[in-house]
C-alpha cells in the first residue's frame, strides 16, 4: 500500500479531528501513514494508533517563520519518502507547496480558504498565491460544495472532488436523560434550564463576539437561559450577570453536546464546520451562519431541515432563531431528529475516509501515465 504525508498546523478542533479520522482509517486499511504536525493533542491522540507522528514546528501566522517551517517540512518528506502528501488547511497548504513544487503528488484539502481570514491587498495577495499555487496542486479535496464554489468565484481551478465533512456515529449520538444531567453536573451548569453552545477556537473566524451581541437579546426574554462558550482562548468561568459560561477547550466534546440544548455555530467563514455535523449526530438542533456547507448540512436535499440559518454577522437574526428554540422545545426536538438522520445518511465518517482512499488511487494512477 502507498506511504501517505498528512501535514497539519492546526492541532486542536475540527481540522485536527478530520487528520485524526482520515490517518487512522487508512492506517487500518493497511497505508503506511505518517502526520507531520507541532506537538500537542494531535500528536497526543495518535499513540497507539498506527499512524506515526513526525513533529513539524509550524506557526498559524502566514508568513512566520516560513523558512525554517520549509526546511523542517523537506527533512520529513526526505525520511518518510511518502508516495503522496495530503496538506491541510492553509499555513500546510502554503509551505507544502512551495516545499514539494509537484514534486511529489500532493493533495490540498483547504477546510476553508485562506483568503477569507484576511481583507484589502492581503485578501488580494492571497487569492493571487492560491491561484499561482495550483500549478503544484494535483487534487484538491473539497468538504463541502459551497468550498469548491468559492475558490471558482475567484479564479482558483484545479482537478478537485467533493468529500464532505463525516462526523463518529458510534462515538456522537443522543445523550440519554441521564448522561445529560452527568454532563451538566460536570460542567458546572445547572440541571434545568435552556443552554446553548458555542464550540470553537475563540478567534474572529467563529464569531463568538456576534453570539455574545446576539445572547444580551436571549436573556431578555429568557433570563434564566445559558451560553456556553468553549474552546482555545478560553478559561473556565462564569458571568452569572450576562449568563455566559467559559471552559477551556477539551479533547471529547460529547459532553458538550449532551449538556446542551441548541449547538450555534456564529462563524464567519468555514468549510465545512465540524461542530455543526457533531451536533446533527449528537440529536442537537444547530443555529448556523450562512457561510460555506452550512446550508448543506443544516437544510439541503429531501430530509427534514436540522435547524436554521442566519445571516452571518447578523446578531438580532441569531437572537431570534436562539429564542425560537428556547421558546419551543418541541422545534428543537424535531430538528435534533432530522439533524441525527442527516448525519446517518450523508455525513457518516466512513464514507469520507472511503472516499478520500478513493480519491488518492485515482490520483496515483494518474501520475503513473
Amino acid at each position: 500500500m502507498a506511504a501517505v504525508l498528512h501535514v497539519s498546523q492546526p492541532v486542536t478542533g475540527g481540522v485536527a479531528r478530520v487528520v485524526l479520522g482520515l490517518a487512522v482509517a487508512q492506517a487500518a486499511e493497511g497505508f503506511d501513514v505518517t502526520v507531520a504536525c507541532p506537538s500537542g493533542s494531535l500528536a497526543e491522540r495518535l499513540v497507539g494508533t498506527g499512524v506515526r507522528w513526525r513533529r513539524w514546528n509550524s506557526a498559524r501566522e502566514p508568513v512566520h517563520g516560513l523558512r525554517a517551517e520549509m526546511r523542517a517540512l523537506r527533512q520529513v518528506v526526505d525520511d518518510v519518502r511518502p508516495d503522496l502528501v495530503h496538506l491541510h488547511s492553509s499555513k500546510a497548504a502554503l509551505v507544502g507547496r512551495l516545499t514539494l513544487r509537484g514534486r511529489i503528488p500532493t493533495v490540498i484539502q483547504p477546510h476553508a480558504w485562506s483568503f477569507l481570514a484576511v481583507s484589502g491587498k492581503s485578501r488580494l495577495a492571497a487569492i493571487r498565491w492560491e491561484r499561482l499555487a495550483t500549478r503544484w496542486t494535483d487534487l484538491f479535496l473539497f468538504c463541502s460544495w459551497s468550498e469548491r464554489n468559492e475558490g471558482a468565484a475567484h479564479g482558483i481551478g484545479g482537478p478537485g472532488r467533493i468529500v464532505l465533512n463525516g462526523v463518529e456515529l458510534d462515538r456522537f449520538r443522543p445523550a440519554s436523560t441521564p448522561e445529560a444531567i452527568v454532563a451538566r453536573h460536570d460542567l458546572g451548569l445547572p440541571k434545568e434550564g435552556f443552554v446553548a453552545a458555542v464550540i470553537g477556537r475563540r478567534s474572529e473566524q467563529k464569531g463568538q463576539d456576534v453570539a455574545l451581541r446576539a445572547w444580551r437579546k436571549v436573556r431578555r426574554v429568557a433570563p434564566d437561559s445559558l451560553l456556553l462558550l468553549v474552546g482555545d482562548g478560553y478559561l473556565d468561568g462564569f458571568d452569572a450577570e450576562n449568563g455566559v459560561v467559559t471552559r477551556a477547550a477539551i479533547s471529547d466534546v460529547r459532553p458538550i453536546h449532551a449538556a446542551a440544548d441548541l449547538i450555534v455555530s456564529p462563524s464567519r467563514w468555514e468549510g465545512l464546520s465540524l461542530a455543526i455535523l457533531e451536533g446533527m449526530a449528537a440529536g442537537s438542533s444547530v443555529v448556523a451562519t450562512d457561510v460555506a456547507g452550512s446550508r448543506e448540512a443544516l437544510l439541503a436535499g429531501s430530509l427534514p431541515p436540522a435547524g436554521a440559518i442566519v445571516a452571518a454577522g447578523d446578531e438580532d437574526e441569531l437572537a431570534d432563531a436562539i429564542l425560537a428554540r428556547c421558546q419551543d422545545p418541541s422545534l428543537s426536538q424535531r430538528e435534533g431528529i432530522a439533524g441525527r438522520r442527516r448525519a446517518e445518511v450523508i455525513f457518516q465518517e466512513t464514507l469520507t475516509a472511503s472516499a478520500v482512499v478513493d480519491s488518492y488511487g485515482i490520483l496515483l494512477s494518474r501520475r503513473k501515465r
